[in-house]
């Protein structure tokens, strides 16, 4: 579950300022920026949605992680649930939308290194979010599929066995849906690669130029500091 705080990270510095003026109650104002009742649980709802999206989990299976209580959830799964109690996501909402308004203040996000960060941020994501979107189009999993997947689950683990039929077959599902996405992977990606026309520049050797480590700014300097101080 570590890949998920990272996510929700850049996905909070994207979402702050949606909602605002919608409506609803205000909860608090910090340094004029309101945090209404609306915007808080929109960006509750679209969290959800974006971590169902680019980690293969379905989203109605996050919900049900999320409302039961810790005892009832799979244990590898506990961290996401407490990651989206109410007042713990409210707690890191707040606290982020407060680093990010004295970031913004600073002058932080205006500088070039952090824009070239969050444009590369924001291609991976929009990346991720699309083959993901792509992939789940093409996986369509019948009910007699999943009471199989379950009745096989139920043979080999006897955790599984305990569970109600309801939370079985969501684990099949799930279980299903793992497989088949490495399956149809590949197939969304060539697919991908077929919409766009690549041009390739015939004077630049790609192959040498790739078969060459990147000389960074700071690795130069100090080899030519290095170099001088031999002489």
């Amino acid at each position: 579950m570590k890949r998920i705080l990272p996510l929700l990270s850049i996905f909070f510095f994207n979402v702050f300022f949606i909602g605002c003026g919608d409506g609803t109650p205000v909860i608090e104002s910090i340094d004029g920026t309101k945090i209404t009742v609306g915007s808080f649980e929109s960006a509750y709802e679209t969290a959800i949605d974006t971590l169902s999206r680019t980690q293969n989990i379905e989203k109605k299976n996050i919900i049900d992680f999320i409302t039961k209580d810790a005892a009832e959830v799979p244990e590898q799964m506990r961290p996401l649930r407490d990651e989206f109690q109410k007042k713990t996501f409210f707690d890191r909402y707040r606290q982020m939308m407060m680093i990010k308004l004295v970031a913004d203040k600073s002058g932080f996000t205006k500088r070039a290194d952090i824009k070239e960060i969050l444009k590369f941020q924001e291609m991976q994501l929009i990346s991720n979010l699309y083959i993901a979107e792509q992939v789940e189009s093409k996986i369509k999993i019948s009910e007699e599929e999943a009471q199989t997947e379950c009745g096989e689950l139920r043979k080999r683990n006897a955790e599984v066995n305990t569970l109600p039929i309801d939370r079985c077959l969501l684990l099949a599902r799930a279980q299903i849906k793992s497989r088949r996405s490495m399956e149809v992977y590949p197939k969304v990606l060539e697919r991908v690669k077929e919409g766009v026309t690549i041009k390739h520049n015939e004077k630049f050797d790609l192959e040498n130029y790739l078969s060459k480590n990147i000389v960074f700014p700071e690795a130069a300097k100090t080899e030519k500091k290095e170099s001088s101080e031999a002489k």
